[in-house]
């Protein structure tokens, strides 16, 4: 009998212990109900500092939508980490030390007109360098401040099949010659599109 009632016990206590790391989280969306600003203010640890820098640039109403000629716009989204250490960099104490035309120039260099998707994106030719000149994929983007971003698809092997794996969109500035580092692309506000950068992007003057 004690041995029945312990087997019972350790039954109930599996159980319990199992119900207990069961989570249901969905699916995840990349839709957001709100302006892009109001996607960056409703996440201070990720943008809060971004959402600063904007404000500072005298860009907030582009950033909610607000200006006419520029419904819809796509952000190569500066993290807040990354302007926190250019604020470091410089020795700032605050957003505000930071000249407004100056705030603004980099914002711009991050935004260009119209909703951007990585779907709207060539492949990149794999013979090739994506700063190669004899590249002949990819898709080169000018920004609103007038510098220009190459953006490309790659697709992966998985399994040793050729192309059956992930599909990643990279970006390459072809101002300093260099690959911006991206995180996640394809987040979409209503007035746009966010394709977060790395934490390791270096904010610059020049892009």
């Amino acid at each position: 009998m004690k041995k029945i009632l312990l087997g019972c016990m350790v039954l109930l206590i599996f159980v319990a212990c199992t119900k207990q790391t069961v989570y249901d989280t969905g699916i995840s969306s990349p839709y957001y109900e709100g302006s892009i600003m109001d996607y960056l203010r409703s996440n201070d640890y990720e943008w809060g500092y971004t959402v600063q820098l904007i404000e500072q640039a005298g860009l907030s109403d582009l950033f909610e939508g607000r200006v006419d000629s520029l419904p819809e716009i796509t952000f190569l989204g500066i993290p807040s980490m990354t302007v926190e250490r250019y604020m470091y960099e410089k020795r700032y104490d605050s957003i505000q030390q930071i000249d407004p035309d100056i705030a603004k120039f980099m914002v711009l260099q991050h935004v260009t007109k119209g909703k951007i998707l990585k779907k709207d994106v060539a492949y990149r030719n794999r013979e090739y360098k994506a700063n190669d000149p004899l590249q002949d994929g990819c898709t080169d983007i000018t920004m609103l401040q007038g510098n220009k971003v190459r953006f490309w698809r790659d697709k992966s092997d998985y399994a040793g099949v050729p192309d059956a794996g992930a599909e990643t969109m990279s970006l390459w500035s072809l101002q300093t010659n260099l690959q911006i580092p991206m995180s996640s692309p394809d987040i979409q506000p209503e007035n746009g599109v966010v394709h977060a950068l790395n934490y390791n992007y270096v904010l610059s003057f020049i892009l």
